[in-house]
């Protein structure tokens, strides 16, 4: 996308989409559309490596798989508005940045042993949880989604469902600011 976008090459019939919106929206659910056939093929041959051995199939894999679903389509949403603003390598360490440090953000407010272990004041934890909330707890959801595989949904993860909203949310901010980089790049 980033090079389409430098080199001004496009498929002929896709070089003027109904809206830029569209444009990303095609682009970002056909590389979601990659990593579900992905993920379909990775179940199935799951499934069949369970059957050869005469254990039942878990459903709980299913619904843990699906919970991750946004956080790839986001991740996918947020590539594209780094590729294209500032390249494909910010697009990578960006996108891995901020998966790793909300994830630890989660461990560090949430789980206890993460929290004793590190002695802070309290006005660094009024900060650190604010910037958890404000921030899309991907690390939330995965360990929502862990919870899900082992059938114990603790205190700790009830946030679970708070959070695939929040996912959406920033899903939708990911569409309005590509929105705004294609406006100004002219797409």
């Amino acid at each position: 996308m980033g090079d389409e976008l430098e080199n001004k090459t496009y498929i002929p019939i896709l070089s003027r989409p109904v809206s830029s919106l569209t444009y990303i929206g095609g682009k970002s659910l056909g590389v979601l559309l990659l990593v579900f056939t992905n993920g379909v093929f990775l179940i199935g041959t799951y499934l069949v490596k369970q059957r050869i051995g005469g254990e039942v199939f878990s459903w709980d894999l299913l619904k843990a798989c699906f919970t991750m679903f946004s956080v790839f389509y986001f991740l996918i949403l947020f590539g594209f508005v780094l590729v294209l603003s500032f390249g494909k390598n910010a697009a990578f360490f960006g996108g891995l940045a901020l998966l790793v440090f909300s994830t630890f953000l989660d461990l560090f407010i949430y789980e206890s042993v993460a929290a004793n272990m590190i002695q802070t004041s309290d006005l660094k934890k009024q900060v650190l949880e604010t910037i958890y909330w404000v921030l899309p707890q991907e690390g939330t959801v995965f360990f929502f989604s862990g919870s899900l595989l082992a059938k114990s949904l603790s205190q700790v993860h009830y946030y679970g469902e708070y959070s695939l909203i929040q996912i959406g949310i920033w899903i939708i901010l990911c569409f309005g600011f590509v929105k705004v980089v294609l406006d100004r790049k002219e797409l």
